[in-house]
């Protein structure tokens, strides 16, 4: 039996020797390299502020934020007080700066970019190891889209997707189907979903 160590996001036993939790993804401090916190853009040092009771790491020449992976989640967390905060329906802004990829504060491996909520048009920069960098207004529109039920219709739109790519294997069975062919528990011999069975699972 191998030696185990607590993870520390979890709480999880695994094996001491991991640096990332396999349950949860967390990176454990003895897997956490120590760089000095600098703005990836900028290169000056981050200054500490203080926001909601958490620390964040700021750069005080652009304005760009670090926060850890706990951090941002609960900067995001959907809350009423947004709600009661916003007057304005979330508009989505086209971005005309170039394509930049950047290193990661702690780590300086390149992050990844991705459009949070997948339709809010804010283009977060993101180490999945250790945290989120925000360029300067980021957060304020991410929690406007939030507080504007932005994750819910992100939501719907996953949902419809998938509702349509059912749809379509149906109509690709259903041009399939052969007469006299049999199906056992829903499966052609083939390998084939039944259409029946498709269409069972869109409700229809």
């Amino acid at each position: 039996m191998y030696e185990t160590k607590k993870c520390e996001y979890c709480g999880k036993n695994i094996n001491i020797k991991y640096n990332l939790c396999p349950l949860c993804g967390g990176l454990t401090e003895n897997g956490i390299e120590s760089l000095p916190p600098v703005c990836p853009r900028c290169k000056n040092p981050l200054e500490i502020r203080i926001c909601n009771n958490e620390e964040y790491d700021v750069c005080k020449r652009c304005g760009g934020m670090w926060l850890d992976k706990t951090e941002f989640q609960n900067a995001v967390r959907p809350s009423p007080v947004y709600r009661e905060e916003t007057k304005k329906a979330y508009r989505r802004m086209p971005k005309d700066e170039p394509l930049e990829y950047i290193p990661c504060v702690r780590c300086g491996k390149l992050m990844n970019r991705r459009n949070f909520g997948r339709i809010s048009g804010v283009i977060i920069d993101e180490c999945g190891r250790h945290g989120i960098w925000l360029d300067m207004g980021e957060l304020e529109k991410i929690q406007h889209f939030i507080a504007d039920g932005g994750l819910e219709r992100s939501q719907d739109r996953e949902i419809e997707k998938t509702q349509i790519e059912l749809r379509d294997l149906a109509t690709k069975v259903n041009r399939r189907s052969l007469p006299g062919r049999c199906c056992i528990s829903g499966i052609s011999r083939d390998g084939f979903l039944a259409a029946d069975d498709v269409n069972l699972l869109l409700g229809s």
